[in-house]
């Protein structure tokens, strides 16, 4: 297969082609399979023979590939899963094309190009292969680069195989497996632990293994999170537009039958004006029905009906917005419009409730032109820190009845050379890009702030203050990945313990190349 040549990366420590592989040859895997005691095994042999138990157990094939020399390691498990002995595949990269049914192979080169240029995180492809029984079967195929060259160019990559057959016969969403693989790197990376060498080379295989299990794990978790955003996401937009229907009609036909209603009431004013002495029937319902209370406070309804009307509009335009303003595909937009869509979304956690007062929000939007962005991925960036801004005040209202909640939302430009986002890398001037501009977003709550050891963590994945149940700590993980790789922009904190918290976002008005975010990457 011919790969054009891909993205090169700057590793933190560039590390040298090595001829060897980094698991087990085919024989010591058939040999590890007869007798795996760890009398019999060097410890070297012992945690590759536990994790080639672990990857069979799981119905895992494992394959890792030399993107210089082609050669790649198929494990046993991987050659079994189409039905093959150890001897009878032969270890290259032609030996898997030749297996691939001749329609998925065009997609599989081009997501494999899309990953080695940095357009996507993980490579992750469903396909069908060959069996030696003359059978179709269906794999997802995982991997990611783990090794690269002193210029930064990959040249080791590792993944797994897995048999989904029964899985697509079943229309399975997939989020079992995505469970089934964090249980399984959960457990090698406790295998792993356990059986670290004291002998450097072993070591250093076990860390790299280790790391790339580490990446795959928070991976195969985010997948799922985006998996499940995107199908709540459909759900919220697909609700909306049932719910704008009927409101539509509702909305539609209040103005008219409120103009029906005052020319009823009309009508019944002049009856009794030229008709002063009705019928006794007539007299005794309009003594029971109270019609001066009736004609005042009929009109008073339907103008409620048409207020309310309207503010479920504006709730069904907000969820609309929020759930497919972008389409996955970059476009510029107004940041205020997504800003006041989450608020909306949010009325109900702002508002005053009988146990506490209500959220102030302070907007001081300065004038911004069209952002450059993915609009989608900032509204769940801006939703996950108003979120918990808000979970912040309602913590600190529990016990300081006094307390007058407030969150302020401020917005501005500045020249690109002015960052107000503390980072460690140099500015450029590259008079190629043209004059650039910032736009800077704040978000403060005058809530209890965050202890500075605490603080050091909150961009990391799974880390949480918040009772079991209530927070998985992704949300401000995936909000610095979309702001930091997706936009090329810097997301901080800076908080003060009594006085509250601000996040600070710092964009460029106009995007570069996702490639080129990739570039500085590292997987």
């Amino acid at each position: 297969m011919h790969i054009q040549e891909p993205a090169t990366h700057e590793p933190e420590t560039p590390l040298a082609v090595q001829d060897s592989q980094s698991f087990p040859e085919p024989e010591l895997l058939q040999k590890g399979q007869k007798d795996l005691s760890p009398e019999n095994l060097d410890a070297c042999q012992s945690s590759q023979a536990a994790l080639q138990m672990a990857l069979i157990a799981s119905g895992l094939g494992l394959w890792d590939w030399n993107l210089v020399t082609d050669k790649t390691y198929y494990d046993p498990q991987w050659k079994s899963i189409v039905g093959y002995e150890v001897d009878e595949i032969d270890n290259d990269y032609q030996s898997f094309e030749q297996l691939v049914h001749p329609q998925d192979l065009p997609r599989i080169r081009q997501i494999l190009h899309d990953y080695l240029q940095g357009s996507t995180p993980v490579f992750e492809v469903e396909f069908r292969m060959l069996t030696k029984s003359g059978e179709w079967k269906w794999i997802l195929a995982c991997g990611k680069v783990f090794q690269w060259d002193e210029f930064g160019k990959p040249i080791r990559m590792a993944g797994t195989h897995k048999d989904i057959t029964q899985d697509k016969a079943m229309s399975t969403t997939g989020c079992a497996y995505a469970t089934q693989q964090y249980q399984l790197f959960e457990q090698l990376q406790t295998e792993i632990a356990q059986r670290q060498s004291s002998e450097d080379q072993i070591k250093e295989k076990s860390q790299q293994l280790e790391i790339t299990l580490d990446e795959l794990k928070y991976s195969q978790k985010q997948l799922l999170q985006n998996q499940k955003m995107a199908n709540l996401g459909q759900l919220v937009a697909d609700m909306a537009n049932e719910i704008n229907n009927p409101v539509s009609f509702i909305y539609g036909n209040l103005h008219p039958a409120s103009q029906y209603a005052e020319d009823l009431i009309r009508i019944i004013e002049l009856y009794q004006h030229y008709y002063p002495t009705p019928a006794p029937v007539i007299a005794l319902h309009l003594q029971r029905l109270d019609l001066g209370f009736v004609k005042t406070d009929f009109l008073k309804l339907l103008w409620s009906m048409r207020a309310g009307s309207e503010r479920v509009k504006e709730i069904v335009f907000a969820l609309r917005n929020f759930s497919s303003s972008d389409e996955g595909q970059m476009k510029k937009v107004n940041l205020h419009e997504g800003l006041d869509s989450v608020l909306r979304i949010l009325q109900h956690r702002l508002k005053e409730k009988p146990d506490r007062a209500r959220i102030e929000v302070i907007k001081n939007f300065g004038e911004l032109p069209l952002i450059e962005c993915y609009p989608g991925d900032l509204n769940q960036v801006f939703m996950n820190i108003l979120t918990n801004a808000i979970d912040a005040l309602e913590e600190k209202m529990k016990y300081d009845y006094s307390f007058t909640p407030k969150i302020l939302i401020n917005t501005e430009i500045v020249s690109s050379h002015l960052s107000l986002v503390n980072s460690n890398e140099p500015w450029v001037n590259d008079k190629r890009l043209g004059k650039k501009q910032k736009v800077i977003i704040r978000i403060f709550d005058n809530g209890k702030g965050i202890l500075l050891h605490i603080q050091k963590h909150i961009f990391e994945p799974f880390f949480t203050t918040k009772p079991v149940g209530k927070g998985k700590g992704l949300g401000l993980s995936i909000s610095r990945e979309i702001i930091v790789e997706k936009h090329q922009g810097k997301l901080k904190c800076n908080s003060q313990l009594g006085q509250g918290t601000e996040l600070v976002i710092e964009m460029n008005t106009t995007a570069r190349q996702y490639t080129a975010i990739r570039k500085h990457a590292s997987f």
